[in-house]
């Protein structure tokens, strides 16, 4: 298998789903919104020609229902025409060898009908079909793409999850029989095993079907707490690490981006449920970073459940000081730029577990991200000595009636005072405060090109409303009597 992950335009797997969807509705606002998606997909580039074609034959499908009456049959014609020109030459061009074949026989390769090749010479270079027939051919070969390319692909589907499951499961089992009878030998079942899931799993659905999988308990953290890391101890368990070692390494030297997406999966598990995050960080115990720990109090108590998110952090820093160390082959092409900006961008007690091992390892981090840690410290243990039973009053009824009563008043003082404002229609300049303030040099922050002062990335994404012609404009040209001369 190739060591090169196959390079697509869609960001997730749902994201392909959903354009799927929307490309074959039967709503023609979906079917606008599959197609201006693909066009964005084609601007990414690697966009497959089955995707393109089929955008295309939904976006003059479109037009013939749309702007019927607007646009002539003969303009019709050529839409349809050309799209088909494109669908067939861009299908079986890829299949052209050294030596030239004809499309007819190219296209028998592809079990595609003979007569889409026949209407695609029709339209290059005799007369144009009938708009009845381009509008049939435009049906069928919708109905072609969604056999062979939409419906062929590997969706995420809850039977592979299952069999994926099932597999690591049976060799979870055959493992830790092999280790507690060092005189067993069922090696080759463990390695059908392996070779099962690796045939079963491509490069670009391991984060989706994979690591969930994995990260499940019973898998990398074990159902028993005795084998997870605790506060105290947050290394793997020796059990674990034998159980479940010689498997990921055979699946990080079958896919390359195994390392950085079973990273990537267990950050974003740490940070998927913020209530649990928020309410871990009243109750876990920050280790300690010098800088800081001598100012700060640290959190004495350990939520029950925490356990689970130290044993990812567990594996997480096994992964990290194989990288550093260099004593193994395994996890070498870990993006450790992406691990660093996940765990600055969204801190929490196990993000900054991650940024302590990473800093132990590397001087230059350390020196540069200190600021960050010291700040990371701060806030959790600022969160940390909040007690809400304590700090939240007790508000009895009357004291709800007294702050109404306040209230009251000042709304009264409000209201005279717009009154007066209104009677008098006017307010001297003197009593305004200027909307406008010039802020010294020393109070600006760097932030990343491309992001808005919270970090965030916005999305750039252009309505719908602004693609295609405006018919409001041109609605407006008509009415003012200009018009355009084509020479």
């Amino acid at each position: 298998m190739s060591r090169f992950p196959r390079i697509v335009p869609w960001t997730t797997s749902e994201e392909y789903q959903q354009v799927y969807q929307w490309l074959y509705s039967n709503d023609p606002k979906q079917n606008e919104l599959g197609v201006k998606r693909a066009k964005v997909w084609s601007a990414r580039g690697k966009n497959p020609h089955a995707v393109v074609s089929t955008a295309a034959f939904v976006e003059v499908s479109l037009r013939d229902t749309i702007s019927f009456g607007k646009i002539s049959n003969h303009e019709l014609r050529l839409l349809y025409s050309m799209a088909f020109i494109r669908f067939v030459n861009g299908m079986v061009d890829p299949t052209q060898g050294s030596y030239a074949s004809s499309v007819a026989s190219l296209a028998l390769k592809l079990n595609m009908p003979l007569w889409f090749v026949e209407l695609r010479h029709a339209g290059t270079h005799e007369h144009l079909p009938s708009l009845q027939v381009l509008r049939n051919g435009c049906r069928q070969a919708l109905q072609w793409l969604n056999e062979n390319y939409w419906g062929i692909q590997r969706p995420l589907q809850s039977t592979h999850m299952n069999e994926i499951h099932s597999l690591l499961s049976k060799y979870k089992e055959l493992r830790e029989k092999i280790l507690k009878d060092s005189e067993l030998d069922d090696m080759n079942s463990t390695d059908k095993i392996v070779k099962r899931l690796l045939n079963l799993v491509s490069a670009e659905y391991v984060r989706d079907l994979l690591i969930p999988v994995l990260l499940e308990e019973g898998f990398l953290v074990s159902t028993e707490t005795k084998k997870r890391a605790s506060v105290t101890d947050q290394t793997l368990s020796k059990d674990l690490l034998d159980l479940w070692s010689a498997i990921l390494c055979k699946f990080d030297n079958e896919w390359t981006n195994f390392g950085s997406e079973l990273v990537q999966g267990i950050l974003e598990k740490l940070v998927m449920d913020e209530e649990s995050v928020n309410r871990d960080a009243n109750l876990i115990q920050l280790t300690n970073f010098p800088p800081a720990s001598d100012l700060i109090q640290q959190p004495k108590l350990i939520h029950s459940s925490s356990s689970y998110h130290l044993t990812l952090v567990a594996w997480i820093s096994h992964i990290l000081k194989l990288y550093y160390t260099g004593d193994f082959v395994t996890f070498s092409d870990l993006d450790l730029e992406n691990v660093l900006e996940f765990c600055l961008r969204k801190p929490n007690p196990y993000t900054k577990m991650v940024l302590q091992v990473m800093i132990d390892h590397d001087e230059e981090l350390k020196t540069v991200i200190t600021p960050f840690m010291n700040y990371i410290v701060k806030m959790l243990s600022f969160n940390d000595n909040f007690d809400f039973d304590k700090n939240v009053p007790r508000i009895t009824d009357d004291d709800m009636n007294k702050e109404i009563s306040e209230f009251q008043e000042e709304l009264n003082s409000i209201v005279n005072l717009k009154e007066s404002v209104e009677e008098n229609n006017h307010i001297t300049d003197s009593n305004l405060e200027s909307a406008w303030k010039m802020y010294d040099s020393e109070e600006w922050k760097a932030c990343p090109i491309g992001c808005l002062p919270n970090g965030q990335i916005p999305c750039l994404d252009l309505s719908p409303d602004l693609d295609g012609q405006s018919n409001a404009f041109l609605s407006k040209v008509k009415q003012s009597g200009l018009f355009f001369k084509f020479i």
